[in-house]
């Protein structure tokens, strides 16, 4: 008990930790017991076995089928893993602005790379699915689980049954416009192409068999999406404006955050350096895996 006490005297030691060393309290993991925890104690993991045998599959050229899906399965965990760094690093910074940012940035990491690997080998259709995808699957499969695992949780007074989950309405206003217009800017070129493609067909211009349209048209079309890309683009970083620095109380949950702090004792397990060392580590591979991944498909 003297050694831990001399322990939190003096200042080697994070203040944090001096307490917990005075009240008695277990110490916390470091950098590699919680980099173990991570990578090694979660059975998804096992997964991570497939990214050498995708490389050898890619190296060896395999059959198509094999690459696709050896590096499928292995950049499951490599996601998981990568949200998880992202996590740490957001704690370990101590800053919820930079860490809300880091979370929105590295968020949708995977998918951006998988996007512009498929855009390197002109794979515009696999782009157009695969972002199709990761909406429906954001706006469908996890909100749904979300509803149902909350309401599978007890409540404030140990109730399961009768549990009411309670949402910020301006939180979810403020989600549901910008759905709203990123709906409106993926609606705007469709609705263009249809209407000039419909014109073309009644004065004769193209046959119904041709899926395209007239080149000087087509620009027209590009031009629009772009412009939208500009404007999807410029309406997120307001949104980050807003979320992060001019209304940051609108997103958050005091009852939770306090919550969550006592149970991760203030602080992060990975220093900000290891987290960003990790970071860096599963974005190279991800890179890797998604670059195999594409040049698989037919």
């Amino acid at each position: 008990q003297k050694k831990e006490w001399l322990k939190a005297k003096h200042s080697y030691y994070d203040p944090k930790e001096s307490a917990d060393a005075l009240a008695g309290a277990p110490p916390r993991p470091g950098n590699w017991q919680t980099l173990m925890r991570i990578v090694v104690c979660d059975p998804i993991n096992l997964l991570l076995l497939a990214l050498p045998v995708a490389c050898a599959s890619h190296v060896l050229e395999w059959d198509a089928p094999f690459t696709f899906w050896l590096s499928f399965l292995a950049m499951i965990p490599l996601a998981k893993i990568l949200g998880d760094a992202t996590e740490e690093l957001a704690e370990g910074l101590r800053n919820e602005t930079l860490g809300g940012l880091l979370n929105a940035t590295f968020g949708n990491a995977v998918e951006m790379i998988l996007t512009v690997q498929n855009l390197r080998e002109n794979k515009l259709q696999t782009v157009r699915d695969s972002l199709l995808g990761s909406i429906l699957s954001n706006l469908l499969l996890v909100l749904g689980m979300s509803f149902c695992l909350g309401g599978l949780t007890r409540g404030p007074d140990g109730k399961i049954l009768g549990k009411e989950q309670l949402f910020s309405k301006e939180a979810a206003l403020t989600n549901m416009t910008m759905l709203l217009l990123a709906t409106a800017a993926f609606s705007l070129p469709t609705v263009f192409f249809a209407n000039q493609r419909q014109a073309a067909l009644e004065h004769g211009l193209i046959d119904h068999e041709d899926p395209h349209i007239d080149s000087s048209d087509s620009d027209i079309v590009l031009k629009i999406s772009r412009y939208c890309s500009i404007y999807l683009l410029m309406a997120y970083i307001a949104f980050l404006v807003f979320q992060l620095f001019t209304h940051r109380e609108v997103f958050q949950s005091p009852e939770e955050d306090e919550v969550e702090d006592d149970a991760n004792g203030g602080a992060s397990h990975l220093s900000p350096a290891f987290a960003l060392g990790l970071l860096f580590v599963t974005t190279v591979l991800v890179t890797l895996a998604s670059d195999w991944l594409p040049k698989a498909i037919n």
